[in-house]
């Protein structure tokens, strides 16, 4: 009888064998939980993966290795088109919820964004929101207002009870 082994871990204890500080490990799930991610599983994992090898002494060390991490992934995930335009990780994170990016799993991130399905490549670059432009002040143009006389508004309402004839003429 052939038995299954699955590697449980906790990302509170990472790889290399030291406890995370209080509150980061709900920190880093609070963030991943941000871009749709749900399962335990996929929130150790991803844990593990934001911090890599470092050691971080505060739950906010861990949460910038976290956004630089996610950072560089969506630069290359999404390409030069939209890296330009600022707000990366902001909208980065719009399009991967909007193209259900957890749906395929923490390996989605911990793979290299050129080794990504083309269907996935798609469907992200393609939900990407487009920013709208900044407000500028500018003046409204002058508009001509037409007056109607009483004349003219008595001929329309007389012609309203003519069959067949418009009441703009």
């Amino acid at each position: 009888m052939d038995t299954v082994m699955t590697s449980t871990f906790s990302a509170s204890v990472l790889s290399s064998g030291y406890a995370l500080p209080a509150g980061t490990r709900e920190a880093l799930d609070a963030f991943f939980r941000s871009f749709g991610f749900s399962q335990e599983r996929d929130l150790s994992r991803l844990a593990v993966w934001a911090l890599g090898a470092r050691r971080v002494d505060s739950r906010e060390a861990a949460l910038a290795l976290a956004r630089e991490r996610m950072e560089n992934w969506l630069a290359e995930a999404l390409g030069p088109a939209h890296v330009s335009n600022g707000a990366l990780l902001a909208r980065g994170r719009a399009a991967f919820v909007l193209c259900d990016g957890a749906r395929w799993g923490a390996a989605v991130l911990m793979s290299a964004p050129s080794a990504l399905p083309v269907e996935f490549t798609r469907a992200l670059r393609a939900s990407v929101p487009v920013p709208a432009p900044r407000p500028l002040p500018t003046t409204m143009p002058e508009q001509t207002l037409t007056t109607w006389s009483l004349g003219e508004l008595l001929r329309r309402w007389w012609r309203v009870g003519e069959p067949d004839v418009s009441v703009s003429r």
